[in-house]
């Protein structure tokens, strides 16, 4: 991790300042120099942690202990806990604050660090829970600051890939948790221009925001939770079928299964419109827990429409090239001067019995170019080269991180609610410009420039001034 030149300023630096001493959560820690000590960002990982019983077989791995705060709070909590950190000098001290508190903690030093190389701590895919506290601040933003090593290491991401994409990939190829574990990680909200949870998701990771901290400058860091999704359901791929919405409705499906198939021949649309197959498109439906039912709304739609437009974005000339048309179709062009393109959609469908209530929901999406229609668009086009296989596993996680309950304390937070009244807030009907005062299951209450309410039921006649440009 070090360069030659940096060891002996390091070492002058440490030998220069003593350790200091910290109150938190009822612990004592001596903190040497350049070792990260407890701050907002620790109690707002905490504040999660401690709502989540130890589970499985109490197994966890906090990468990056710093001072041990974390580690030594989730041992008196029960946790069977196994530390790691890049610094030495972290290592001594969660291993010194450990022993003062009483509690078990073994550590050693190593982990996800700055360099291109992973140094393993640990015993891949075994743990229950992993904790990183990870450092968030870009390296072009501390500029010609002086930091030392030590201190940069714990501070800024200086890995040439990005340390949340390397933790991805380790914990996508089981190298980390175990199937059925959770990740807790505090990151800020983008990393450049992706956001944190779609950098997780496009590596099959389920992804949620479940807590937010702000502070005076409007700055944001998130507590996020990450997992391996629907690791309980069952997948199924059929070659043929008139419907994979139909088929779950119908068959013997549980929540969190999901079905691809590779032909089908009487898919559906908005307002009952057959969805136009050709070889090659992405066809699958996932079966949901049916007390979702009540909360399948349109603005709903609209919001697993962008979160899968976000996740299909791999480079940033794609943010200016993918859209969502209210409340569920997605659209593409390759340049400012093309018209708007539909790739893909999504559909809700219900089935209720007595009282067995089923519900489901299907996206379809155009992979490659060949013999699409007038008016498609496929996401090869702008440069999207997903197999089905590599399609499904971005979308089972987009899809797990919006519906699955892997933990009643992992909810989505009121401060992450997504932003359906400003995109909501402006449309054109007949012609004239409206706001839109209410959606219901029922229709739309709109009104005009005069003030007066206009009622309708069906959108088709809508254009959404910050949805659908063109």
């Amino acid at each position: 991790m070090f360069q030659p030149e940096n060891a002996q300023n390091e070492i002058q630096f440490l030998n220069q300042n003593d350790a200091k001493k910290y109150m938190w959560n009822s612990l004592n820690l001596l903190v040497p120099p350049t070792v990260y000590p407890p701050r907002e960002d620790t109690t707002l990982l905490h504040s999660v942690l401690e709502s989540i019983k130890p589970f499985g077989s109490h197994k966890l791995l906090e990468i990056g202990s710093g001072s041990g705060a974390l580690s030594i709070s989730a041992a008196k909590q029960g946790w069977n806990v196994h530390a790691c950190d890049v610094n030495p000098y972290a290592v001594a001290a969660t291993r010194h604050n450990a022993q003062e508190a009483n509690v078990e903690v073994d550590v050693i030093e190593g982990g996800l660090g700055p360099s291109e190389h992973v140094l393993h701590a640990w015993n891949p895919g075994t743990y229950d829970m992993v904790l990183w506290n990870m450092p968030y601040i870009p390296s072009e933003e501390i500029g010609d600051q002086l930091l030392g090593p030590l201190e940069e290491a714990a501070l800024v991401d200086t890995h040439p890939e990005g340390l949340l994409s390397v933790f991805a990939r380790t914990m996508a190829t089981n190298k980390l948790c175990k199937m059925n574990g959770i990740a807790l990680l505090v990151c800020r909200e983008h990393i450049g221009w992706k956001r944190s949870i779609d950098i997780l998701r496009q590596s099959g990771l389920a992804a949620r925001i479940v807590k937010t901290q702000t502070f005076d400058d409007n700055e944001s860091i998130h507590v996020i939770a990450s997992w391996h999704p629907f690791v309980n359901s069952k997948h199924h791929q059929v070659r043929e079928i008139d419907s994979t919405n139909a088929e779950m409705l119908r068959g013997s499906y549980s929540p969190g299964d999901s079905l691809v198939a590779a032909v089908q021949n009487n898919g559906r649309g908005r307002h009952g419109n057959d969805w136009q197959d050709h070889p090659q498109s992405f066809k699958g439906s996932w079966m949901l827990n049916p007390e979702n039912l009540l909360t399948i709304t349109p603005k709903k739609q609209l919001q697993i429409a962008h979160e899968i437009s976000y996740a299909l974005k791999l480079n940033e000339i794609h943010v200016d090239k993918i859209l969502v048309k209210w409340p569920n179709d997605l659209l593409l062009r390759l340049d400012k001067q093309e018209l708007w393109r539909k790739f893909g959609g999504i559909l809700f469908q219900s089935f209720s019995k007595g009282e067995e209530q089923r519900v489901v929901l299907g996206v379809g999406i155009n992979t490659k170019q060949d013999n699409i229609g007038p008016g498609q668009g496929a996401i090869e086009e702008i440069g999207i080269e997903h197999s089905s296989t590599e399609l499904f596993t971005i979308l089972n996680a987009v899809i797990a991180s919006l519906f699955e309950i892997k933990h009643s304390v992992l909810q989505v937070s009121n401060e992450n609610d997504f932003d359906s009244e400003y995109i909501l807030s402006r449309c054109i009907y007949r012609n004239e410009p409206h706001r839109l005062e209410s959606v219901s299951s029922h229709g739309l209450i709109l009104m005009n420039e005069a003030e007066e309410k206009v009622s309708i039921d069906d959108d088709v006649e809508l254009d959404w001034i910050n949805l659908h440009p063109q």
